[in-house]
């Protein structure tokens, strides 16, 4: 019979949630959200979208063939060529609309998982695991800067000059975060924590998400077929 999700379960999947969602945001704002540092928890080898980037537009008014008396008579004369835009960028605006939705969404989870913490881990950690006191302040401190960043981003667009630097602070201190739980807090917890302890305070963190509205990532956005 297999035991049920403890509370370090729990919140190692919120782990996982966390670095895929912050992953979507570091690809629909490149450049931002601290790309190029690694999850520090989930899935690691997270494939690549697949979706190549803008593609390369043809250049109008090539060479005019050899014996040619230039272009054919249905050709558009020099300053007439037509504009090709790309149909999966939609209206203006939707690009940024997607990662501001994928912002809140990371700041509601974030949240959530930090409040979890402080509620059903940390008063256990501080008297039963040794330096629990030391363990859960490195993990406060990084909810407070966590916070902040989240707390600064709100109201701003992708257009905002300090959005990009933000989206860079949080997706580092997020990934510095879950790489300290990851490494040092939870697998002290395991080792100094009762397995009967751990269950309980996972259902109790269940029951306490029972009695409020589920906390759902956006869904991917459907992909758009090339014409």
């Amino acid at each position: 019979m297999s035991r049920r999700a403890d509370v370090v379960d729990e919140l190692s999947a919120d782990h996982r949630a966390v670095a895929e969602l912050l992953a979507r945001i570091e690809k629909a704002a490149p450049g931002s959200a601290g790309t190029g540092a690694p999850p520090a928890t989930g899935p690691q080898d997270a494939e690549p979208s697949g979706e190549p980037g803008t593609p390369p537009q043809a250049v109008a008014g090539g060479p005019v063939p050899p014996g040619g008396t230039g272009a054919p008579p249905d050709a558009p004369t020099t300053g007439d060529a037509p504009t090709t835009g790309d149909p999966a960028d939609g209206p203006a605006g939707t690009a940024d609309d997607g990662v501001v939705t994928l912002v809140e969404a990371l700041s509601d989870l974030l949240l959530s998982h930090c409040t979890e913490e402080e509620e059903y881990l940390f008063p256990a950690v501080h008297e039963q695991v040794p330096d629990g006191g030391a363990l859960v302040f490195t993990s406060l401190a990084d909810h407070l800067a966590i916070g902040q960043y989240l707390t600064d981003l709100q109201g701003l667009s992708p257009g905002d000059p300090a959005f990009g630097p933000l989206l860079d602070g949080l997706g580092s201190a997020v990934h510095t975060h879950l790489a300290e739980e990851a490494e040092r807090l939870f697998p002290a917890v395991r080792a100094a924590m009762a397995p009967e302890l751990l269950e309980t305070l996972g259902e109790r963190l269940r029951e306490g998400r029972r009695e409020l509205p589920p906390v759902t990532p956006p869904a991917e956005p459907a992909a758009t077929p090339e014409g």
